[in-house]
């Protein structure tokens, strides 16, 4: 199981791990930012900062880790901006994220790293209303990437006075996260060969899950979800999961639900959802 939660520091992560950082301050931000790449080095991963505030941090008199110039000029650290990640990358979409990251990962595994570490200061995107909902796709298709073993890990940084509902959704696809209390209330994530809930899903966040589960790539015959992790889900969430699943029968891809609670389970009966969406239930349904 990958390590999921809310957490106060950043810990000792390791190749599949995907964390969100809300920070307040940039002192906070810098002790992050050491912490996280000085992991990094010590795995022996090469590091890729990008964002305009990480970027200026790194570059200015007092960086985050020391010796910044030398790490550039041997290839183990690399720095872009928004508009240089732009141009590397092309017009900012979850597919061509993809292509550059794992572009990027390959190419660091191959000259000798044992990975990709990337720490990525994101708050402009999120606060771009009209971009939110693409930067929040690619930050779940990045965490099944890394939830894949690709060799990439990532620390995604973004200021604590953003919207409440811009933090809320970019902290929900992170199974590590660094937040205000109460947000988000839920996350989803990916383990091995499933999608996982976990926290409190109730109707206010019910849209927001819907979304997450629509842009999550599951197998070609077979999608496993697992509510282990799950400490509350309403009526609405229910309803919820039962159209995800419809819409993945109609494409032929059966759903294996795992973990979900007695109380579910009967709550799934008394709803009638069996009787419309035929899906399996793995261990502790009632």
């Amino acid at each position: 199981m990958r390590p999921s939660g809310l957490v106060s520091e950043v810990p000792r992560l390791d190749a599949t791990d995907h964390l969100c950082w809300v920070y307040d301050d940039d002192a906070s931000f810098d002790q992050a930012v050491e912490r996280f790449l000085s992991g990094g080095l010590a795995r022996g991963e090469r590091l890729l900062c990008v964002g305009d505030e990480v970027v200026d941090r790194m570059r200015g008199d007092a960086a985050p880790i020391p010796g910044v110039p030398a790490l550039v000029a041997s290839g183990a650290l690399d720095m872009l901006t928004v508009a240089d990640a732009y141009q590397a990358a092309g017009e900012f979409t979850p597919e061509r994220q993809f292509e550059f990251y794992e572009k990027r990962t390959r190419q660091a595994i191959d000259d000798g790293y044992t990975g990709l570490r990337v720490v990525a200061e994101l708050s402009a995107l999120a606060a771009d209303t009209g971009r939110r909902a693409e930067l929040v796709r690619w930050e779940h298709v990045a965490d099944g990437f890394m939830a894949s073993g690709s060799g990439m890990t990532a620390m995604c940084a973004y200021r604590g006075d953003l919207p409440a509902d811009a933090l809320a959704d970019v902290a929900s696809v992170h199974p590590l996260v660094r937040a205000p209390d109460g947000t988000p209330s839920f996350r989803v994530f990916f383990d091995e060969d499933r999608v996982v809930v976990a926290g409190d899903v109730d109707t206010f966040g019910a849209d927001r899950l819907a979304a997450l589960l629509a842009s999550s790539p599951v197998g070609p015959e077979r999608a496993v979800l697992d509510l282990g992790p799950v400490e509350f889900v309403d009526v609405a969430a229910a309803r919820v999961l039962a159209r995800w699943a419809r819409a993945l029968q109609a494409r032929s891809v059966a759903v294996e639900i795992r973990g979900a609670s007695p109380l579910f389970g009967r709550m799934w009966r008394v709803l009638g959802l069996g009787d419309l969406v035929p899906v399996t239930f793995g261990q502790r349904a009632g």
